[in-house]
């Protein structure tokens, strides 16, 4: 497949595939590591729940905020499942894979990933939120759900790869079957 392309055009997407290999790591690096310490830190998560949250009230305890990092980690899990996919599927791109089917895989799982996450990022805060509200006496523990225009264009974009993914998939069966009748 690689040979229907130009060289320069070759080029310039292995370049930019390198760059979103490493934009990909340093992701997982902060992604991965930065719920572990924001919830070590009560100073931190109470000025995030009083001004994000708009919560006054909140237990702050070990084991408060333990829940609150499993909680957390219902929206990192899925974040770090599509960094794995991005790297994946652009470990592809840089090496001349384009239309073919394991970069569709990959971008079709990328899409689930980006829908996963338009319900896990406001799960894991209405999680959290109940992790440190859940100490406080009756009536004044908090359940809060929200949706945001976040939320929904991370579900637009996923479907968006998930149809782009079943068009590279088609092009790599039709490639496939072209070049069979050589």
């Amino acid at each position: 497949m690689p040979d229907s392309f130009s060289a320069d055009g070759l080029r310039r997407i292995r370049r930019l595939a390198w760059i979103v290999r490493l934009l990909c790591l340093f992701g997982v690096v902060v992604i991965g590591t930065l719920p572990f310490i924001f919830w070590a830190q009560p100073e931190w998560v109470a000025e995030v729940a009083a001004r994000t949250w708009n919560l006054s009230k909140l237990q702050l305890d070990m084991s408060s905020r333990l829940w609150g990092l499993a909680a957390s980690m219902v929206p990192t899990t899925v974040s770090l499942f599509a960094l794995w996919q991005m790297w994946a599927l652009f470990g592809c791109f840089a090496q001349g894979e384009l239309l073919a089917r394991q970069p569709a895989q990959h971008l079709r799982r990328l899409g689930l990933g980006l829908c996963a996450m338009a319900a896990a990022q406001p799960l894991g805060q209405t999680l959290a939120i109940l992790a440190v509200t859940w100490g406080n006496g009756k009536g004044e523990r908090q359940f809060w759900f929200g949706l945001s225009s976040d939320h929904y264009l991370a579900l637009l974009f996923g479907l968006l790869l998930l149809a782009l993914a079943q068009v590279v998939l088609e092009a790599a069966r039709v490639a496939d079957e072209n070049s069979q009748f050589v």
